[in-house]
């Protein structure tokens, strides 16, 4: 395969492996894509929508500092809590990795949860104007009800494939329809940039959801316990942060809670891995309608399998990078 080019426009070069790899939150894709970045030198690359905030490290799962050490991560710790990161956004920070990789001849596996960043590099972005402050500030005064209410009348083709659970996203979707009168779809469907990632093979970890509950709530335990109240804190006193973007991650409005005395943290334990196990579900229904995505049927409660770490080690020699 390596040399092979082809002839769209962000054509691809096969001669550098990259991959991706995707799974609902607590499956252990980051520790599979240490595993498999320690055996063959790649980087990685972060596909989460909350790991690009900094200070947010606990809560969204974020590498340590020494696995960071270990291996080259990257996007992550782009912008601060308080500043606005759109799937945009995501688009131009990729872009700028994809070309240092290049230029290193490293080889990388783009390891994540967040669909729409998956979507915006194999799929292209949409060319539908940025959202107006003012729209949004307006539109975000309404409950997640009532904009997922909302956007059903004013677009169902949109609504019926998104996370209504989303405000960000939703919010968007409504900003764009104020704006120019068009809505979502029509944009995705008719003004669509090419995903620069669009031949990169995909390969997601498909765990039984009722063993993931379990891993969900230990993973949240050992979280509470390991300093996640404190990076709470700390957010808490920064100009900004009440209402911002990276509030928004999960579990973070809990763990305020919780500080302000509003809940107990048994409470807000359960309150986190049942808003952690239901963002897991949502997951695997999008994961399974990409198109022909590569299925790692999965323990979480177990390493890796060998046969699994295998396969991916033979994809990510075989794989592509944009040029």
């Amino acid at each position: 395969m390596a040399g092979q080019r082809s002839g769209r426009s962000g054509r691809l070069e096969l001669d550098l492996g990259v991959i991706f790899l995707l799974g609902p939150t607590a499956a252990g894709k980051s520790r599979l894509a240490m595993t498999l970045a320690q055996q063959t030198g790649a980087e990685i690359a972060s596909v989460d929508a909350f790991q690009v905030y900094r200070g947010l490290d606990i809560g969204t799962g974020k590498a340590s500092k020494e696995d960071q050490v270990k291996v080259r991560h990257h996007l992550i710790d782009l912008v601060g809590a308080e500043q606005d990161f759109s799937s945009a956004d995501y688009g131009k920070e990729a872009r700028r990795v994809l070309s240092d990789l290049k230029v290193r001849k490293i080889n990388s596996i783009w390891v994540g949860g967040t669909g729409l960043y998956h979507r915006v590099m194999t799929q292209g972005l949409s060319k539908a104007p940025g959202t107006d402050r003012a729209v949004s500030e307006n539109l975000e005064k309404k409950t997640t009800e009532e904009l997922a209410e909302t956007v059903l009348k004013i677009d169902p083709a949109w609504a019926e494939k998104a996370d209504l659970q989303n405000r960000r996203r939703v919010v968007r979707a409504l900003a764009v329809w104020e704006q120019t009168g068009r809505k979502m779809s029509d944009w995705q469907k008719q003004d669509t940039e090419e995903g620069l990632m669009a031949e990169v093979e995909t390969w997601c970890l498909v765990p039984p959801i009722e063993l993931l509950g379990g891993v969900i709530r230990k993973r949240v335990e050992g979280m509470l316990g390991g300093g996640w109240i404190e990076e709470v804190k700390g957010l808490m006193g920064r100009s900004g942060w009440e209402g911002c973007a990276g509030s928004r991650a999960i579990g973070y409005g809990e763990v305020v809670e919780l500080i302000r005395g509003k809940i107990g943290q048994e409470e807000a334990c359960d309150k986190i891995v049942s808003a952690t196990r239901a963002y897991a579900k949502r997951q695997l229904t999008w994961f399974r309608g990409i198109p022909k995505v590569r299925v790692i049927e999965i323990d979480p409660r177990e390493p890796p399998p060998k046969a699994g770490v295998e396969m991916l080690v033979r994809a990510l020699e075989g794989g592509a990078i944009p040029k």
